[in-house]
């Protein structure tokens, strides 16, 4: 049979399944992301460039022409150097006013300086135009071109500092490329690995899937064969004893009588283990025959506890029942076996002197719908708690319980039960005993609304 992979690593793998998904998904969402981001910022740093700074010292210098222009005319009053005069005055508020446009886009200290210069500006325009035979003071024309060289120089500087942020910004988008290509190739790997882990914990589910199917129809042969070659055998045994018993061959003396019972006994236990073999791999294996039909689950239970009371006379036992008619859809023959099992546990566990009760219980679920099962309450020991889910197992008996038996009937009866779509469950008695509820998968049409009363200690039936 093939190894299984380590169970710790199994179970890590398990619980950090979404890992390589969320590395995935991070890696793609970085590669749409950063190219995109940087992109972005380029764009909008040369266009800074290029609308801001650029464009201001261009209009910038086209003022600084306009002025230097009118400084060269001649000083004369004649009307066409009047008109040329105002010309010039009008060409230089059309510059300044397309320079603050977009000279308060570049930075503060770029807007701090145009408003000195657009000061000067306000100053020799005044000038100019007040006398027509000036074109204003040289010294405001001087600080006018002064003015405007340091704020061209400024701008020089601004550009230059964007430019550099441009070309970070391109350096950077060709820097994401080559670190995020490597990281993409690395988010493949993990995915191939991850289905490769995948596959192989596949492959080897399926090879134990396998293993045990073709485990479990061994087993089923193994008792049909060990059935069907020691059944009939024991069953002969069991006849010769019988006629034994009966004198067919001669009176026996009561030493010989009693061995002959014991060796009947013995006989009867072994066909039962082998029956409860084969019913334990029919449940097993899912080839259990169910037929499901309407039944009254009180008659049924009615007529198990009648065909035990007999036993239980002879154990000293009370063997009391009480319940309502309570419908079901479910297979009476498996119902019976699993309410034998489990009576005839409770009559075996439960001293002399003690009583057992069967009654029938009811648990309402949504829709105004109830789930219906079969109580057994013995008055015995009951299961110490560390035991209440092993005495489910197969061939587990609690030390100091009676020889009789071999650890099936349990077993066979919460699969069998399960099958059925239902469940056997445990809990402690009140004050002291064992209850255990056959439960059924079948529901009932709650007619009241409301769950049948029953007995407060056994409100934990069936929540296990």
């Amino acid at each position: 049979m093939p190894q299984s992979p380590p169970t710790h690593e199994s179970a890590q793998l398990s619980r950090l399944w979404w890992l390589p998904l969320a590395f995935v998904i991070g890696t793609l969402l970085v590669l749409a992301v950063v190219p995109i981001a940087v992109e972005q910022r380029v764009r909008s740093v040369r266009n800074g460039v290029v609308a801001a700074s650029d464009q201001s010292r261009v209009l910038l210098n086209d003022l600084e022409e306009a002025i230097a222009a009118d400084v060269l005319q001649p000083d004369s009053s004649a009307p066409q150097n009047a008109s040329t005069r105002q010309t010039a005055v009008r060409l230089v508020a059309a510059d300044a006013d397309s320079l603050a446009l977009v000279v308060h886009g570049v930075d503060l200290e770029t807007s701090q300086r145009f408003e000195h210069l657009r000061g000067l500006l306000a100053r020799w325009t005044a000038e100019s135009l007040g006398d027509s035979t000036t074109h204003g003071s040289l010294g405001t024309t001087r600080a006018i071109l002064s003015t405007a060289d340091s704020l061209d120089v400024h701008l020089m500087a601004v550009s230059e500092v964007q430019r550099a942020a441009v070309r970070r910004l391109e350096r950077l988008d060709v820097l994401s490329a080559i670190i995020l290509v490597p990281l993409a190739l690395v988010a493949i790997g993990v995915v191939m690995w991850g289905g490769q882990r995948v596959l192989h914990f596949a492959r080897v589910a399926e090879r134990e899937r396998a293993e045990v199917v073709r485990s479990t129809e061994s087993r089923a042969a193994l008792l049909r064969g060990v059935t069907h070659d020691l059944k009939n055998p024991l069953g002969a045994a069991a006849g010769y004893a019988h006629l034994l018993e009966e004198g067919v061959v001669g009176t026996l003396t009561p030493k010989q009588l009693d061995m002959v019972r014991r060796i009947q006994r013995l006989v009867d236990t072994s066909v039962q283990t082998i029956s409860d073999l084969l019913e334990l791999a029919r449940a097993d294996g899912g080839w259990m025959h169910i037929e499901r039909v309407d039944v009254d689950l009180a008659t049924i239970a009615r007529e198990v506890v009648e065909d035990h009371r007999g036993l239980a006379r002879d154990r000293g036992l009370a063997l009391k029942f009480d319940a309502a008619p309570a419908p079901v859809v479910t297979d009476p023959a498996r119902v019976r076996q699993v309410l034998a099992n489990i009576l005839s546990n409770a009559i075996k566990y439960t001293p002399s002197g003690g009583a057992i009760t069967v009654s029938i219980v009811r648990e309402v679920g949504a829709a105004a719908t109830s789930r219906v099962g079969v109580d057994v309450r013995d008055t015995g020991p009951g299961i110490p708690a560390e035991l209440r889910e092993r005495v489910f197992d197969e061939y587990f008996r609690a030390d100091g319980t009676s020889p009789d038996g071999h650890g099936l009937g349990l077993a066979i009866s919460r699969r069998i039960a399960r099958l059925l779509g239902g469940d056997v469950s445990y809990t402690p008695g009140t004050p002291s005993g064992a209850v255990f509820t056959v439960w059924l998968g079948s529901t009932i049409a709650s007619k009241t609304g409301a769950a049948a009363p029953r007995d407060p200690g056994l409100s934990a039936i069936g929540r296990q």
